[in-house]
Formats: C-alpha cells, structure tokens, sequence
C-alpha cells in the first residue's frame, strides 16, 4: 500500500498535498461518498464512514474549503472589513473576531483596506465564498454600505447601527464613557476651562464623544465655544500640534482636556511638559481607547475603556447567528465603556 509520503511526491520531488480523489481510493469508495462522509455523513453507514476517516487521517487530507463551498454553499469562511490594521484598538478587534471565530468553528478572512477610492467602491469587499462579512464602517459613507450589500451575504456593522437597513450591528457605548469622563474633569475644572480634542469631525466616534462633552458642559451651565472644541487626526502629533498651535499654550494652565484616543492624549501630555506644565498639577488630561500607551505613560493616562476584543466576538458571534438563522430581525449589541482613572487627572 502507498504510503501519504508517495501519494505526495510529484515528478520534481515536492509536496503534494492528498487529494479527495487519493482518499477515495484508499478507503475503496467513491469520491462522491467521501464528499457525503464530510459534508453529509448521516447518509452513509458507519461502516464506510469509519474507512473514509481512517484513509483522511493517514493521508492527512485537508478538504479544500472553497471546493467544499462550491457544493455546500458553505465554506466556514467569515470575512472581517476594517478600515486598518496598525493600531492597537484594531489589533485588539482583530484579536477578539479570530478568537471568537476559532471557537465556533470558523476560519477569519481580513481585509484592511475596505473603502472607498475615487468616490468609487474599491472591490475589497469582493470576499468570494465567504459566508458572511463583518464591516466596520467609521463615518458616513453609503457607497461602502451599498458595497457590501450587493455581496448578498450575511452582514454584521461595526461601530454603526444599521438595524434599519436590516443589518446587524455592534456598537460602543461612546456616550456614557465620553460623559463620565467629562464629569470628571469638572470635580476640579470649571466647565469654561475644560477641551474636547477630538478625531475627525465626521467620524461616528468623534460625534457622539462630542455630544455627550457637550451636553455635560451644558448642564453644568456654561455654552461651549467654538475653540473649546477641535477635531484631527487619532495620531500623537496632533496632540503635539494642538497645543502648540494655541495662540498661548501657557495659557491652557488649569485647564481639563478630554482627548479622542490615547495617543491625543499623549501628544498633548508630551508637548505641555516639554514647556514646563506638568501634568495633573498644571493640567488634568483623560484619553480614551485604555490602550498600553495610558500605563506606560508617566503620569500614568486616565482613559475610558474601550472594549475592542469584545467588539470583535461580539460581530463574529452575531455574523455566526446570521449565517444559521437569516430571518431573524436585525438587532444591536450595545457594549459598555468604562472611565478608568489614574494620574493625569487627579
């Protein structure tokens, strides 16, 4: 009897991987009865299922999944659209969602490039027998929506609650972070003296951060002004720029800044005390993301915890529930945030 060894060797000597065709003639069936033994084996006798299983465990046969899919219509493929990979908040995500899949029994296909180039779709979506996408869409855009529709496969929405277009969706609880970190600023600060240094003006997290800074700061009686608000980049050297941008960066003494991310927050930590100010005494700054940047900072970064990883299982578990049961009504998790306090505010 051949060997996996000889079934592998090809006319130069490499690898080649068995195939459904060397399993079927091992176990002396069909190869349409090793396809039932694999996709269907309630419909062949335990007898026969016992010499298919047998032959793919000494020919260490891996089915091919987008054949499978081809007759199954299932490949136990998910795909996971992010608009990036290199932060620690999408790495995070990622974590979560391959994690998540491994445990329900899925495969994770990732893209990192799911936008729009030119005012026109890009393709990225295109995720070929996939069964199901996970999108997180960040700011308004239609086109990258209407893109993974036209899929026509189950779709679960990141970071945007999509339930009236019929999609699933996971969302952060952004609001009630954003305003326990604003009144936490005002135990010390006054509403007049404390800034919203925030990410881009249209993106879905930087508006509802923004509204509840806002709508505390309203409450505590004082109407925001136009510099006590700023939007830029999730970078670090926006933070810097900030503060040095200001006609008088001294002049920002006492004041209490809520950042958009953690690296704002830095940024802004770094460039007030390169000119003296130092921080809580001087200045009481909270970031968001509680990423390993806010306890590797000195002081040590309050920050509102954002709960990436479980953001990612959640779109997965969700995508999973999609796939087996695609008439349900669409529904949202909303997931919690938490103000984490430290240093640099008290």
């Amino acid at each position: 009897m051949a060997t996996a060894h000889e079934h592998d060797s090809g006319s130069g000597g490499a690898p080649r991987r068995a195939s459904i065709d060397d399993v079927a003639r091992r176990a002396g069936v069909s190869v349409a009865t090793v396809s039932r033994v694999l996709n269907s084996p309630a419909l062949v006798s335990p007898d026969t299922t016992r010499r298919v299983r047998q032959a793919i465990d000494e020919l260490s046969y891996q089915p091919n999944l987008f054949a499978k899919g081809l007759m199954t219509r299932r490949s136990n493929v998910l795909a996971i659209a992010l608009p990036t990979i290199y932060s620690e908040f999408y790495s995070e995500m990622l974590r979560g969602a391959d994690t998540e899949a491994h445990t329900l029994g899925y495969q994770l296909l990732v893209s990192s490039d799911a936008r729009l180039r030119d005012g026109h779709a890009s393709g990225h979506l295109a995720f070929g027998l996939v069964d199901g996408i996970a999108l997180m869409v960040t700011e308004p855009n239609d086109a990258l929506i209407e893109e993974a529709e036209r899929q026509d496969r189950p779709l679960v929405a990141m970071d945007v609650d999509l339930r009236s277009r019929g999609i699933d969706s996971v969302v952060i609880d952004n609001s009630t972070g954003a305003r326990d970190a604003t009144e936490h600023l005002l135990s010390t600060t006054p509403p007049n003296r404390c800034y919203f240094v925030g990410g881009p003006r249209d993106n879905y997290d930087t508006a509802e951060r923004l509204a509840a800074f806002r709508a505390v700061i309203t409450e505590a009686g004082h109407t925001l002004r136009a510099d006590q608000m700023t939007f830029g980049d999730y970078e670090m050297e926006f933070g810097e720029r900030w503060w040095r941008g200001h006609p008088d960066p001294t002049a920002l003494k006492g004041a209490g800044i809520l950042a958009g991310n953690d690296e704002i927050a830095y940024g802004i930590m770094s460039a007030a005390q390169e000119q003296g100010l130092h921080v809580p005494s001087a200045l009481r700054i909270v970031g968001f993301d509680n990423s390993r940047l806010s306890v590797l900072a000195r002081p040590r970064l309050t920050s509102v915890r954002i709960p990436a990883a479980e953001a990612g299982a959640a779109a997965i578990r969700m995508l999973v529930n999609r796939v087996n049961h695609p008439d349900t009504p669409a529904s949202l998790t909303l997931l919690p945030t938490k103000l984490v306090v430290r240093e640099s505010s008290v």
